[in-house]
């Protein structure tokens, strides 16, 4: 990824990261109708340690990974994409992906669906480039909050642990080593794994259907300017 791609990500992320402070967490009660204590961390040391988000209610805090789908915002995607492993610069060897990695402190995934407003360019509606998003161009968000733990436990009964994925990954990376094109392989109809030799990166990862998802989800929230609604506590 060149660097002007990757300074267009972080703007798009801060912009969104902007939109779920005011428009969810700040909007949030505990369940003695106090307002949600919750902090954006911003430090670098809590971002390399998968937080992104923490929040403290009836006495417990919990740590928040936030991930995004923002390239494929108002598509309306069924699934939803966990990194299993990476090249990254400056490593020989893959580096673990998010999804696998033990030593985060990731307690819970929001998982983010985002829709944007559209612009008129050469007579046609189109979705606004990312690298210019504000908050106030989101519409609607989806959102899962998603024990981590219960997640990885839902995929390892589809025979589907750590090791498997760790094993699996490394198949894929050897058997598309230099291929510039997307593989996948289907483990069952909910959850296929995927290669993505596109990218710079050439992440890849484990790529599961939202119907997996809601059911492991603790909260699901369709987020606007307007409001939230909860619709699965």
């Amino acid at each position: 990824m060149t660097e002007s791609l990757r300074y267009q990500d972080i703007k798009a992320e801060k912009s969104l990261a902007d939109f779920m402070d005011e428009y969810l967490y700040s909007r949030m009660h505990t369940n003695d109708g106090n307002p949600l204590r919750f902090a954006r961390m911003q430090d670098k040391e809590s971002q390399l340690k998968g937080i992104d988000v923490c929040i403290e209610a009836d006495d417990k805090r919990i740590y928040i990974d936030e991930k995004s789908s923002l390239y494929y915002s108002n598509a309306m995607i069924p699934t939803f994409a966990f990194e299993l492993d990476s090249i990254q610069r400056d490593h020989a060897e893959p580096v673990e992906g998010w999804f696998i990695n033990d030593e985060l402190l990731t307690e819970y995934y929001m998982l983010i669906w985002p829709n944007i407003k559209c612009e008129m360019k050469n007579k046609t509606w189109v979705r606004k480039d990312i690298g210019v998003l504000r908050k106030e161009d989101f519409t609607i968000v989806e959102a899962m909050l998603i024990p981590k733990l219960e997640l990885r436990k839902r995929i390892e009964s589809f025979g589907y642990g750590k090791d498997r994925l760790v094993e699996y990954a490394k198949r894929l990376r050897k058997l598309y080593e230099g291929d510039t094109s997307q593989k996948e392989e289907k483990i069952n109809d909910e959850v296929k794994i995927m290669y993505s030799g596109r990218l710079a990166e050439r992440p890849i990862n484990l790529v599961i259907r939202k119907e997996v998802l809601k059911e492991s989800a603790k909260k699901i929230y369709l987020i606007s300017q307007d409001g939230y609604a909860t619709i699965k506590e």
